[in-house]
């Protein structure tokens, strides 16, 4: 069976866009389509969540447009994103999935990031930090100092979760560059203008079950706005890890993929994509 470390990578080229992804666990079941972070491509996630997944998952994993080894730009808006989204997996036939993401929403002025009308504020070093990096050298720290505590378990968690994320050594891409780089950093500020069609005024519309996760302490975007996500989604769930902050998922690895299993497994309701 594929893992992390051994998934082929596939390729379908439609609407003149050549898409990347990996495809592999359970076949018969439901796929689990998982997206990036900021900067990132599907050979970023840590095997030990992902090989844990795909024990009773379909894993779908997969680079948008002008990321990773996907071909086009990366969109400049987030709706744009999703529509690449459902563009792929309508090529693919795939008509009902699971969704998994990382949350991106952040505002690079002012007072600081911010998710919801609460405005709270958040140091903006460490996301700048994982903008500027220019290499893998400084990613690694990027990601180390914005993902994780600032503690002795803090940077062994980081260190050791990215080890594991390049126990891959072929079939790699390399880091996203700087226009791609900005073009995310602009899809992020336009999300963030106030607009009753962006996705934070929508929220109240999500009628599926919707499981919320964050460290207790997360440097990039502020874990109370897990809080204002989960008071806003009527239908959501909200789990927080103890001494973790963006990096969660990586450092409770085993403990996250049981929650995602018993979450999946508990709900029969799932996203139906419709395809015009």
């Amino acid at each position: 069976m594929s893992t992390q470390q051994t998934a082929k990578t596939q390729y379908v080229k439609t609407n003149g866009i050549r898409f990347a992804y990996r495809h592999f666990g359970q076949q018969a079941a439901t796929p689990l389509v998982m997206l990036q972070h900021f900067r990132g491509s599907m050979d970023d996630w840590d095997p030990a969540l992902i090989n844990r997944l795909e024990e009773k998952r379909s894993v779908f994993l997969l680079d948008n447009t002008g990321a990773g080894k996907s071909d086009g730009q990366v969109p400049l808006t987030y709706a744009g994103w999703a529509d690449n989204v459902i563009l792929l997996l309508a090529t693919l036939d795939i008509s009902k999935i699971s969704l998994l993401g990382l949350v991106q929403k952040l505002i690079l002025a002012g007072t600081g990031p911010s998710w919801s009308p609460n405005k709270v504020a958040v140091d903006i070093g460490p996301f700048m930090k994982l903008v500027n990096a220019t290499n893998k050298e400084e990613n690694e720290l990027a990601i180390r100092d914005s993902f994780y505590y600032p503690t002795a378990a803090g940077r062994a968690a980081a260190k050791a979760s990215w080890e594991r994320i390049h126990e891959r050594k072929k079939d790699r891409a390399g880091l996203l560059d700087e226009e791609g780089t900005q073009r995310q950093v602009e899809s992020n500020q336009r999300f963030s203008e106030p607009n009753p069609t962006n996705s934070f005024e929508r929220l109240h519309e999500l009628k599926m079950p919707v499981l919320i996760a964050n460290g207790d302490k997360d440097a990039l975007i502020s874990t109370a706005n897990s809080w204002d996500l989960y008071q806003n989604i009527s239908n959501a769930r909200l789990a927080i890890y103890p001494d973790a902050g963006h990096g969660f998922l990586n450092q409770y690895a085993a403990e996250f993929a049981a929650r995602i299993h018993e979450f999946l497994d508990s709900e029969t309701e799932r996203i139906d994509i419709a395809v015009a």
